[in-house]
This record gives structure tokens, C-alpha cells and sequence, in this order.
């Protein structure tokens, strides 16, 4: 699996939590159909996991990451995953068994995220395990035709536009193939760029195009995180990465809204000057576990103990983080609340089209 995003979905997805754009941002395609889907009850998913993590956080093994397989069916060039030694895998059974003993464990684990290697050369071990979890997720290169499997979120690693995701790649007709792919309006897909110095000038262009030519629910973004034994080469550095977000705060406020499916508050941890208090403090690390393909627990996280966590591009940490800041609770509750009561109010002066009509008018 490339350096990547790796969308952890503690008691919710990344970009559920998302609706901190301006009200005034309209869609910018609006012949798409709304990327968020039916708003959910207020109270059972989103009150109370704010409680929670207000005055809990999050328990010690309340997420996981697996990888499910030691199989892929490319070799990319920021790819950790064979940097590190694998030693076979278990199977569907077994995995099955290594779930329910961890729930055992830790009575909140209620997220996973499936990863490898291509997770999605394993189908039948994911759908016999899919089923111990509340939320699952499942990060894929894009590359196998997805299942039809509506209960999860998929996570579309895309690295630039057409060149440099097929350089990055290193192989030609991925990128058409992914879209192609990928574009399941049936299906809740994401996407993520890890920013790199070989992508770091299509990050526009890319927005653009996978807003306006498929169904993709949200597009999120982190950046290269350097691994011993692999080159420093696409690192982009501080400088540059706090450019590129102070961008994508630009883009999200005037441009694209929620599609840029991260809070502004987690762009902003991602920066230099944030960045150390949430990797010395990082919650993944204290708080889940990243599984070898035999069940094992890696060092550190899902990027393995060869990872610069001083240099960490991940979003995971950035985000966990969010979910538990105080102030953001607050400030995201008292947001989606006053969304809602909007809702409801546009919802109630708007006359049915049966009225508009006259369909319901008094006959003399």
C-alpha cells in the first residue's frame, strides 16, 4: 500500500465530520448528485459521539488497521508496505478469529480499515469480517472493479493527474482504468492525494477534474511521509506543504466546499508550526493498532517502524486529534445544530409542488 492517506473512521468516516464550509459555497457541479447522502439523526450520530469523545476521548483499541493481504498487484514508488518484511498471511478464518478475539478485548472497537498490499485481492476474507464492525473501510488503488458492498466506505488512492500518477504508479492506463473503476454514484468512494514532489503542481487540476467527471463523494489530501530505505527525494518540505494547505484552505472556502472532505482545523494541525504536538502525541499510535498479514502488531502504525513520525503526512493523527480538541466539539456541534434548524426552516416555507400546481385548491 502507497504512502498514503489511511482514512481511520473511529465512530464515523473521514469527511463526515466535514461541514465547516461556508453556507454561501454552492456545489460546483451541481448536475452531480449531493455527495453527502441523507443527513443522519442528530442524536445517535452526532451527539453522541461528540459526548464521548468530550469527556472520554477515544478508548484504548476503539480502531484498527489490517493488512489483510501481503499481495499487490503494483509497485509503486512511495510504497512503504515492502519496506518492510512479510511473513505469509492468515486466512479467512483466521483473520475471523483474530477480530472477535480483539473485540474481546475492547468492547469499542467498532472501526476498521482494510488495507495491504491491495486489500481488494482479499474480498472474501474482508466479507467474512466486515460484519464485526460498525464502520469499515476499505483503501484500494483502484485498480479491481470495486463490490457492490453499499455498508462500507472506500478510499481511492489517486496520485496526481494522469502523468504523475501513472510515473508515480509506474505503469501506463491505471489512471483512466481507476475512474473508470471507481465512479460507483451506488457506492460512498473517497479519494486521497499524498502530496509529493513529483505531483505537488497538479493538485488543481486533479480537483477539477475528479469533481466534474465522476461521482466521487470527497477528495482528501496528505503528503509524503519519509520511510528509511526509501528516497527523501519526494518530500516536499515545510515550506511547501504550509503553502499547499494554506491553498486548500483557500480552495475549500471560495471553490469546492465539502468536496475537499477535511475540516479546515485538521488542514491547519497539518502545518509546521502544529504538526509536532500532534505526532509527539499521537492518538493512532496510544490508542489503535495497525496489524501485520499475520495478526501481529506493528511498531507505531499502519506506516510501519521505519516511518519519520517528526515528518509524519498522514492525516489519521491529525484528524483523531481534531475529533478530540474541546474547542472544535463545541464548535462542531453548535455548527451542525444550526445547519439542521436552516434545513428544517428552508424545509417548511418551501410550497410542495402539489400547491405550486393547484392540485389542492377548493373546487367551486
Amino acid at each position: 500500500m502507497s504512502n498514503e492517506t489511511h482514512g481511520v473512521s473511529p465512530m464515523g468516516g473521514i469527511g463526515e465530520e466535514n461541514r465547516d464550509s461556508p453556507p454561501n459555497v454552492e456545489p460546483k457541479h451541481p448536475a452531480l448528485p449531493v455527495r453527502g447522502g441523507p443527513i443522519k439523526p442528530l442524536f445517535k450520530y452526532h451527539l453522541i459521539p461528540q459526548i464521548f469523545f468530550f469527556t472520554v476521548g477515544f478508548p484504548k483499541g476503539s480502531f484498527i488497521s489490517v493488512d489483510v493481504t501481503d499481495q499487490c498487484n503494483l509497485r509503486c514508488q512511495h510504497c512503504y508496505f515492502f519496506e518492510q518484511e512479510q511473513e505469509g498471511t492468515l486466512d479467512a478464518d483466521g483473520w475471523e478469529k483474530k477480530v472477535i478475539d480483539l473485540k474481546k478485548q475492547s468492547k469499542f472497537l467498532h472501526s476498521c480499515t482494510w488495507v495491504g498490499g491491495e486489500p481488494l485481492l482479499r474480498k472474501g476474507v474482508i466479507e467474512q469480517c466486515k460484519k464485526h464492525f460498525l464502520h469499515n473501510l476499505i483503501v484500494t488503488n483502484g485498480t479491481i472493479p470495486l463490490p457492490d458492498w453499499p455498508d462500507v466506505f472506500f478510499h481511492l488512492s489517486v496520485d496526481g493527474n494522469e502523468e504523475a500518477h501513472e510515473t508515480m504508479r509506474r505503469q501506463k492506463g491505471l489512471y483512466q482504468q481507476m475512474k473508470k473503476n471507481c465512479s460507483r454514484e451506488d457506492l460512498h468512494v473517497t479519494a486521497a492525494m499524498c502530496v509529493t514532489s513529483i505531483n505537488v503542481d497538479t493538485i488543481e487540476e486533479v480537483l477539477e477534474d475528479w469533481s466534474s467527471t465522476t461521482h466521487l463523494k470527497g477528495f482528501m489530501f496528505d503528503f509524503y511521509t519519509p520511510i528509511e530505505g526509501l528516497s527523501d527525494d519526494l518530500w516536499i518540505g515545510w515550506e511547501r506543504r504550509d503553502a499547499v494547505l494554506d491553498r486548500l484552505i483557500q480552495l475549500k472556502r471560495e471553490k469546492y466546499g465539502d468536496f475537499i472532505a477535511m475540516p479546515e482545523r485538521v488542514l491547519e494541525l497539518m502545518k509546521s508550526k502544529n504538526s509536532k504536538k500532534v505526532t509527539d502525541n499521537c492518538i493512532f499510535e496510544k490508542k489503535g493498532y495497525s496489524l501485520t498479514t499475520t495478526g501481529g502488531v506493528k511498531e507505531k502504525c499502519m506506516l510501519g517502524p521505519k516511518a519519520d513520525c517528526d515528518r509524519c503526512g498522514c492525516v489519521v493523527p491529525y484528524y483523531l486529534h481534531y475529533r478530540v480538541e474541546k474547542p472544535t466539539i463545541v464548535k462542531t456541534t453548535v455548527n451542525e445544530i444550526r445547519q439542521r434548524l436552516r434545513q428544517r426552516f428552508r424545509a417548511s416555507v418551501t410550497p410542495s409542488p402539489q400547491l405550486e400546481s393547484g392540485n389542492d385548491a377548493p373546487h367551486v
